[in-house]
């Protein structure tokens, strides 16, 4: 396991700390800064994001990697009709690249990483103070890396996609005279199929003899955790919704007998726009 995700274990303690304090303050019903959608409404949020990302892979060696990072990520909730079971959808989609280096051996890599998340939402908790969405959710995550310096196996690549869970919880509340909304969200994979070569399998050996099953492995949180942990926060400034966040992005898995990882720390800022209607209040 990586520094950079005892970190982020560190870093989601504080914030499980911050969303308990959030619970004793006043809340208004109002909800001028958030409000979920009605029958076919929308609310997205695009934003852009900087921070940083790590990997590991151990396909010939074992190499570590990490750098700066950047890139830009959207969020949509969709209103659906009142008589369903499900009567949210919500999506995250996220696109970064980073430029890293070894942080032991010297040399530099290149990463690209995509994701998509798509889940339906059952309201289990629906007051003024609190929206808690749960519901089942499909995944999507494939992450390349591109070595410089090796020209035996430059490159490596990893991915899933599967169905899990996804949990969307917003804390309405009153600070400095303003209407706020706290938001987090978790997805994670429960079952699905991970793409990931053995290791005595190079890529020119499976392109050439067209043994791509062979880089297929059914994976579980138990040989491969994958997970995607937002936090943000959406406040009111001059008639728009500008929303502060944290995304925290992470797969590792032991698939074809070595390990890989590849992962991101990011901060966000955005704007929260809304859709098929012209007030903020319910």
């Amino acid at each position: 396991m990586t520094d950079s995700f005892r970190c982020s274990d560190r870093l989601s303690g504080v914030l499980v700390i911050l969303l308990l304090m959030l619970f004793t303050l006043p809340a208004k019903a109002e909800r001028e800064a958030w409000s979920l959608p009605l029958y076919q409404e929308r609310v997205s949020a695009g934003s852009v994001m900087i921070g940083s990302a790590f990997a590991r892979e151990t396909y010939l060696s074992e190499s570590g990697y990490s750098g700066t990072a950047f890139g830009f990520e959207a969020d949509i909730w969709t209103g659906y009709s009142p008589d369903r079971l499900f009567k949210y959808g919500r999506t995250h989609s996220s696109l970064h690249f980073s430029p890293m280096k070894n942080r032991v051996g010297g040399g530099s890599t290149l990463e690209l990483t995509g994701s998509f998340h798509t889940s339906m939402l059952w309201p289990a908790v629906n007051t003024p103070v609190c929206d808690l969405l749960l519901g089942p959710s499909f995944m999507f995550e494939l992450g390349a890396l591109y070595n410089r310096q090796n020209s035996n196996n430059p490159a490596t690549a990893e991915g899933y996609m599967g169905a899990g869970l996804c949990v969307d919880n917003t804390l309405h509340f009153r600070l400095f005279r303003k209407d706020m909304a706290f938001q987090a969200t978790l997805h994670m994979p429960l079952a699905g199929v991970g793409v990931a070569p053995d290791y005595d399998q190079p890529y020119w050996y499976i392109y050439r003899y067209d043994e791509y099953e062979k880089a297929l492995h059914f994976i579980t949180p138990f040989n491969d955790l994958a997970l995607m942990q937002q936090v943000a926060l959406v406040v009111p400034f001059r008639g728009a919704r500008v929303r502060l966040g944290y995304t925290f992005d992470y797969t590792g898995n032991r698939l074809g007998g070595h390990y890989r990882s590849i992962g991101s720390n990011f901060f966000t800022i955005g704007c929260v726009m809304r859709y098929q209607k012209k007030d903020w209040s319910r």
